[in-house]
């Protein structure tokens, strides 16, 4: 376990909370807007294909400048901005080290969640991956003029994806932080509404996903 170390200062200037605050939520929110695309998939299928890969690819091109500006002003774990007692929490994504700021009480679960990240990383990526994979080969398949089992694809995306994410919200429980802390996602989503957040979203949709995709398989 690493030592926590004060954070720098943050800028001069204030920062615009709401406008942050705006911009993580507007951000987050094609996360749900490309997952709707792709579970309900709206008529034309192939049009609500393309535009939810478009939006996946895209999103990153905004959120990462975002992540840039919040990173020293708000705590990557309650979202907070101007986080009480700052300490930096140091992550490595992509090989490239970035530096998150963190109030001193929330560095320890922030550092514990990411380690169950990178300790995790492959069961979690198959368990997101595969299912996606899934369905989008499905929904191609179907868009093409060609049978494909896109009621079956949609039920298992749901079911394995829900229990993914929950593992992830719940897993970090139960492991203690190791060093160095490597994040094996997209980082910039991690700071659109805060760790803490983004837990109790996948919480309750993981939930209500896997009571669907229970339903839809046993029913």
């Amino acid at each position: 376990m690493t030592t926590p170390r004060p954070a720098p200062p943050a800028a001069a200037a204030a920062p615009n909370r709401f406008a942050l605050y705006a911009t993580g939520v507007a951000l987050f929110l094609f996360i749900p807007l490309v997952l709707f695309l792709f579970v309900r998939h709206p008529e034309p299928v192939g049009a609500s294909v393309a535009a939810g890969v478009a939006l996946m690819i895209g999103h990153r091109f905004l959120a990462r400048p975002y992540m840039e500006r919040a990173r020293p002003v708000k705590c990557l774990w309650c979202n907070r901005v101007s986080p009480r007692e700052p300490v930096t929490l140091e992550l490595l994504s992509g090989g490239r080290a970035v530096e998150a700021r963190c109030c001193a009480a929330h560095r320890a679960p922030a550092a514990k969640y990411f380690s169950f990240l990178h300790a995790w990383r492959w069961p979690l990526r198959l368990g997101i991956f595969v299912p996606l994979l899934f369905l989008l080969t499905a929904l191609i398949v179907s868009a093409a003029g060609q049978p494909a089992p896109v009621p079956l694809a949609t039920t298992w995306f749901k079911l394995v994806v829900g229990i993914t994410v929950n593992v992830a919200a719940f897993g970090y429980l139960a492991i203690r932080e190791h060093a160095p802390i490597e994040v094996p996602f997209p980082i910039h989503n991690f700071f659109l509404l805060g760790v803490r957040n983004l837990l109790w979203v996948f919480r309750l949709v993981g939930l209500w996903w896997i009571w669907q995709g229970l339903s839809s398989a046993l029913f």
